[in-house]
């Protein structure tokens, strides 16, 4: 081979180049020219999951108060009638059954803001989190909406139960689905454990003004092999 086919070949070469990173930068189905080797970050995926436990032990800790305060209202209210058919109430009791509500008012209150509180505690988020089978499990049992951005022919082969596929190959044709949907809301994003695309919705729905995004790595394969809820 001389000198002139050889430069010629690299010329081909380096146009080719030059013209597939020009389309992953001006097109969003990019093309994977090298398998991508950063390090997935679990980081957040284990406090998550414990915030999350947290979270449902103070809920039913608070529910347990507003149970006894209602408990105690309930025999205060009873006590208060029959004081009152026996005329045995006097100013001073009056007073003070009036402290016990008052304070049973402020209990039921705190108890309600406990609920509350517990409620919000899961983290507000603009960039994605990347999450483990584990805490995915945990955000679907409670009833958190899951995204399958694979194709509807892998999508209709098997997926989560109750996912909502958006193939991210469309995602032109298939962004309405996204648009009604709630932006404060929990959302996970998952495919299959070889690809990525679950990645690109993710950022995709962020750029869109979505705060709670995970991605579920492991995907439709590590789910299926757990034996899951999957249809």
């Amino acid at each position: 081979m001389n000198k002139n086919i050889l430069l010629q070949v690299s010329a081909i070469l380096l146009i080719t180049l030059l013209a597939g990173v020009f389309y992953n930068l001006s097109n969003p189905n990019r093309i994977q020219f090298v398998a991508n080797e950063e390090t997935v970050d679990f980081s957040q995926s284990d406090s998550l999951l414990n915030a999350l436990r947290i979270q449902d032990s103070i809920q039913k800790a608070a529910e347990m108060m507003k149970t006894q305060s209602d408990k105690r209202e309930d025999s205060l209210r009873l006590l208060n009638e029959k004081r009152i058919q026996d005329s045995l109430l006097t100013a001073g009791k009056q007073d003070s059954i009036k402290r016990v509500q008052d304070s049973l008012k402020t209990s039921k209150e705190k108890a309600e803001d406990s609920i509350k509180n517990a409620q919000n505690q899961v983290t507000e988020i603009v960039k994605p989190v990347d999450i483990k089978i584990d805490f995915a499990k945990a955000l679907f049992d409670k009833k958190y909406r899951f995204l399958d951005a694979r194709d509807a022919a892998d999508f209709n082969a098997g997926h989560i139960q109750g996912a909502i596929n958006v193939p991210f190959h469309e995602i032109e044709k298939y962004k309405d689905r996204l648009v009604d949907l709630p932006k404060d809301a929990v959302y996970v994003t998952y495919c299959s454990s070889a690809c990525d695309v679950s990645i690109d919705m993710a950022y995709y729905m962020a750029k869109m003004g979505f705060k709670k995004v995970y991605i579920f790595h492991g995907g439709w394969d590590e789910w299926k092999n757990a034996g899951y809820p999957a249809n």
